[in-house]
């Protein structure tokens, strides 16, 4: 079993960067990943349009990550506001292409690094066993209890 799992983890996984999940939030985190992943894909083939536009489709990302589609229009949405990719549709049937502002996201980790630099306060981790209150509610479902 142990074998496993260790193969599991260290070859089939998501990697998102934790200060992406505090910037943005997990599936906005998820998405950038994703992108990025398919960007390096098809980058690493060059095989990347003419302007750095590649495409993945919904079904690709949701196979690959589990965001549905709306997920992923929210995480866009949030991505393009940010400057750091650009959505366009384009053929018959449509194909959701990106591309990566490579300044924007340049300034985003620049800004990562700023705030890890200069940040003075340490972040305590929490007692999840502590108190009644940092508990969830106990529910049940279908004979099992939580």
């Amino acid at each position: 079993m142990k074998n496993k799992l260790n193969k599991m983890f260290e070859s089939d996984f998501i990697r998102v960067p934790r200060p992406f999940i505090r910037k943005f939030n997990l599936n906005t985190a998820v998405m950038l990943s994703e992108i990025y992943s398919e960007y390096t894909y098809w980058r690493d083939r060059n095989e990347l349009q003419q302007g750095g536009w590649f495409y993945s489709t919904v079904e690709n990302i949701y196979y690959n990550s589990g965001l549905s589609k709306h997920q992923q229009l929210v995480a866009c949405k949030e991505l393009e506001d940010y400057g750091i990719i650009k959505v366009k549709y384009h053929g018959m049937p449509k194909k959701r292409y990106f591309k990566f502002d490579s300044t924007a996201f340049e300034k985003l980790y620049n800004d990562f690094e700023l705030n890890a630099n200069t940040s003075d306060e340490a972040v305590e981790p929490r007692d999840y066993n502590q108190g009644s209150e940092d508990r969830l509610p106990k529910r049940k479902f279908e004979g099992f209890s939580f």
